[in-house]
């Protein structure tokens, strides 16, 4: 029995390859409702805990991109529309700056974070310097002790993350490279030097090791 040869013609000529698809176009932004941005803020916020500042910043992006394309649409009854949301989502307690601020202090101080940073950080989401601060010395007060005040207790948990300092076991980091890293992430030279020159016995209980 002869069997057929397939010539190379006759190979498909994608074999090997992804078929090729049309590329499909982008959908276009939904029209501006109440509706939509009370659902769009709810479905935000259930993943991403946010300022009212900044969920406001982000809820008019949205606008901008739907009043762009749908040229109809009148931008300040849309800006209206937010913020009767953000006015919903306050009394629901959804959005409560000082809640956020406090928690985002917490986090932050916990992660190594320097005053500096947090003070970065919180002012792109909205907050004053002044409020930031106040809310840094209060955090501190209560769970920083007389000796690792403020930036201390989180330059010794930066230190740790970075194996810096008394962390450092094998001694294999340079002084100097060390105490630039700690400087680039906002503390003081008198705090890096002093975190950084600390022996593994002179670390609190809470970091030892």
């Amino acid at each position: 029995m002869n069997f057929r040869t397939k010539d190379k013609a006759d190979a498909p000529k994608n074999k090997g390859k992804y078929p090729q698809r049309d590329k499909k176009e982008p959908k276009p932004p939904k029209k501006i409702s109440a509706r939509y941005l009370y659902n769009s803020g709810l479905a935000y916020l259930q993943k991403f805990p946010a300022s009212s500042m900044h969920f406001r910043f982000i809820m008019t992006r949205k606008i901008n991109k739907s009043c762009k394309h749908h040229t109809e649409q009148n931008y300040e009854e849309c800006q209206q529309l937010l913020n009767d949301v953000v006015t919903q989502f306050i009394e629901l307690g959804l959005l409560d700056d000082t809640a956020y601020l406090k928690g985002m202090v917490t986090s932050l101080r916990r992660r190594g974070l320097s005053a500096t940073q947090i003070t970065l950080k919180l002012s792109q989401k909205g907050y004053k310097r002044d409020e930031v601060n106040e809310e840094l010395n209060s955090y501190d007060a209560d769970y920083a002790d007389d000796e690792l005040y403020g930036d201390k207790k989180s330059a010794i948990i930066f230190a740790r993350k970075r194996r810096f300092g008394p962390f450092d076991v094998m001694q294999k980091k340079d002084f100097d490279k060390s105490l630039a890293s700690m400087a680039r992430a906002g503390y003081s030279y008198d705090v890096a030097k002093t975190i950084l020159s600390m022996s593994k016995e002179e670390l609190p209980d809470e970091f030892s090791f």
